[in-house]
């Protein structure tokens, strides 16, 4: 049976979280969250958003992950493009400048917690409140972070190189991706996976 989280709870550690990067939060951001997010109990299989349907939404993770996926014809499964964790978020157009649908469907692979911002709650604070950018600026940060390195590994023929450097590189996916979510994000078998995080904990035990 998994933790079960009240919002008040779940909001709080993110207030923490924003706090961090934002030293000086005032009640004003709090007030501005409470009143413009709403808090979204997602399950696992829920889809917040598909790609050929126009949405201005940003999806904050709280609690749970979310995945970016889209149907591959060549493998007949679904490939992952990318992943949020807590703390971590989507926009649902390329980037939030943009009015271009996002690639690939935003899916919660973890029954969890998920905050929903509307772009036009966002529009009118931008570049008018630190806080707000801060926090905005850091998600779009983390964003590009993992896509830099997810096209890097397109470059990586083997398997097992994959996810050496996935493990290296992306810590925080190689722990909390489990071994099926991890083949559709690098584009192997799962018996692939299962012999390469072998081979990495016996590399990482010889040291």
């Amino acid at each position: 049976m998994g933790t079960y989280y009240t919002e008040k709870e779940v909001l709080q550690d993110f207030y923490s979280y924003w706090e961090k990067i934002y030293p000086p939060l005032e009640d004003f951001h709090r007030n501005w969250l409470a009143k413009n997010a709403q808090i979204l109990r997602v399950k696992k299989g829920q889809v917040l958003y598909e790609s050929d349907h126009q949405q201005e939404n940003l999806y904050i993770v709280l609690r749970g992950l979310l995945v970016k996926e889209r149907y591959t014809i060549c493998n007949n499964n679904k490939q992952i493009l990318t992943v949020a964790l807590p703390n971590m978020g989507f926009f649902t157009t390329m980037h939030y400048y943009s009015h271009s649908p996002a690639l690939g469907d935003i899916v919660a692979v973890r029954p969890g917690i998920v905050l929903q911002i509307p772009y036009k709650k966002i529009k009118p604070y931008r570049n008018n409140d630190k806080g707000i950018d801060t926090l905005l600026q850091l998600l779009m940060h983390k964003k590009k972070y993992q896509l830099d390195h997810l096209r890097a590994m397109d470059g990586i023929t083997l398997a097992t190189d994959r996810l050496f450097y996935l493990a290296d590189n992306l810590p925080d996916l190689y722990r909390n991706l489990s071994r099926q979510e991890l083949a559709r994000l690098l584009l192997t078998s799962e018996s692939s996976i299962y012999r390469a995080k072998n081979l990495f904990l016996r590399r990482k035990n010889s040291r």
